[in-house]
């Protein structure tokens, strides 16, 4: 299931920013509902590389979103190429606090909010199977961020992820209490802005860099790449009809064809 807070983490929302450090502090938001006010992610794409015996594999992934009456509805996994199309995964949301609507699929998620000025409070239940395994309390603010996660099979804190500003550097602190030396583990991630482009942003982890991440806009909203060694993934957001993006207008750019064509049912239909 952590698997699953991790996904919610780095591809939530991607509101309008001013620089690359603003926008992934928007990405980490939830991004369960359909906003007038911001773009909403549609879809993602993946490609991982992998060597073994000096040839080259790169395994193309994508994520859909799926929305019903502007809040989530689904979120498909699913690999490009494959043949039959087979889905990974799917994870089913229902905004509801009410247990009994659960219909016993593999995995759903009960979600409900609640706010007061600039402060809302998500509240998240994963259930696989009709069984509960996962809570997360999600609290937002306009400069502030936290995800507590816990696992409903002996309830302790497992894990807590923070994004906050230090001056112009965004530190995304994750604190681990469920490792397997159960002794509480804290890393820290510094986003840090490119000086001569304020598209782009460094990941650093340790004193080492770990992510570039660059900023794109397009004619339906926009984009961020996030590069490492190991492949790349972008994330396409795009804005409800008449809704016009709040900040600096940057040259449109071309979508890559292979991360935007999806059916309505999240099915991945490339053509040239």
């Amino acid at each position: 299931m952590k698997r699953i807070l991790f996904s919610l983490l780095l591809w939530a929302v991607f509101a309008a920013a001013n620089t690359c450090t603003e926008a992934v502090f928007e990405i980490s938001k939830p991004n369960l509902y359909i906003s007038k006010a911001k773009a909403y992610i549609d879809s993602v794409f993946y490609a991982d590389t992998t060597n073994f015996s000096d040839t080259v594999f790169v395994q193309e992934r994508f994520k859909k979103e799926i929305y019903n009456n502007g809040y989530r509805e689904k979120t498909i996994y699913g690999y490009v190429g494959d043949i039959n199309n087979e889905y990974a995964e799917i994870l089913y949301y229902i905004n509801s606090k009410d247990e009994t609507v659960l219909s016993g699929k593999d995995i759903e998620v009960l979600f409900s909010d609640s706010a007061s000025g600039d402060t809302s409070i998500w509240h998240l239940k994963y259930s696989y199977k009709g069984s509960f395994e996962q809570e997360d309390y999600i609290k937002t603010t306009n400069s502030y961020i936290s995800y507590l996660s816990y696992s409903l099979d002996h309830k302790p804190l497992e894990s807590l992820t923070e994004f906050f500003f230090r001056n112009d550097t965004l530190v995304s602190r994750y604190t681990d209490n469920n490792n397997l030396d159960w002794e509480q583990k804290t890393e820290n991630t510094y986003y840090v802005e490119d000086s001569e482009d304020d598209t782009k942003c460094y990941a650093y982890k340790n004193d080492s860099l770990i992510n570039t991440l660059i900023y794109y806009s397009n004619e339906n909203g926009y984009s961020i790449k996030s590069v490492d060694k190991d492949g790349f993934s972008e994330i396409f957001m795009v804005y409800p009809d008449g809704t016009t993006a709040i900040r600096k207008q940057r040259p449109a750019v071309k979508i890559s064809p292979k991360a935007r064509y999806f059916d309505l049912l999240g099915r991945y239909k490339f053509s040239k």
